[in-house]
């Protein structure tokens, strides 16, 4: 079985800073999985907090068991599984400030990071951007956390009573 568990947060200028900027660091990185009737292959737990309720509680906290493609509504998260293994990756695609590092022959490349998960193993992907309206100009800043457990039956504490077996962080200064 396949747990992912995505935690986004979603904030405009009115809380970058103050108490709402407070509010929103104490979103969680990780919390237990949502139960499901069914124990599915692949498990899909999607939270969601935004500014709308002060980052008090999620805006959205749902489980589905129907993956149409490998995103889990991350901008930059593709994750990919066989029945006993997944491999989680963080590629930069999107989001300000542009990111890139240089290749031994001095190219800038975005980065990408790859996290083979075997079998009694979970781990996490943490990346934040600023994105634009294509549309209207407006702009917003996210955060988002993928959490992604191999598992022989289902575990809802299965990110709370263990550590990682590898955690990747992509921060950017966001201004």
């Amino acid at each position: 079985m396949i747990a992912i568990q995505t935690i986004g947060t979603t904030w405009t200028k009115a809380s970058r800073g103050g108490k709402l900027a407070v509010m929103r660091s104490r979103v969680p990185k990780l919390l237990p999985l949502k139960s499901h009737t069914d124990l599915p292959d692949v498990l899909w737990h999607k939270v969601g907090f935004g500014e709308t309720n002060r980052f008090e509680s999620p805006l959205v906290n749902d489980v589905t068991t129907h993956v149409e493609n490998n995103r889990f509504g991350c901008r930059n998260i593709y994750i990919d599984w066989t029945d006993c293994s997944a491999t989680l990756t963080y590629r930069y695609q999107s989001g300000a400030p542009e990111r890139s590092f240089f290749d031994n022959t001095g190219t800038p490349v975005p980065p990408e990071h790859s996290i083979h998960i075997s079998m009694n193993c979970w781990a996490s992907v943490e990346y934040n951007g600023r994105f634009t309206s294509i549309d209207t100009g407006n702009w917003w800043y996210e955060h988002a956390v993928a959490n992604v457990a191999v598992m022989r039956s289902f575990d809802h504490r299965v990110f709370v009573a263990s550590a990682p077996c590898e955690r990747y962080t992509q921060l950017a200064a966001l201004w």
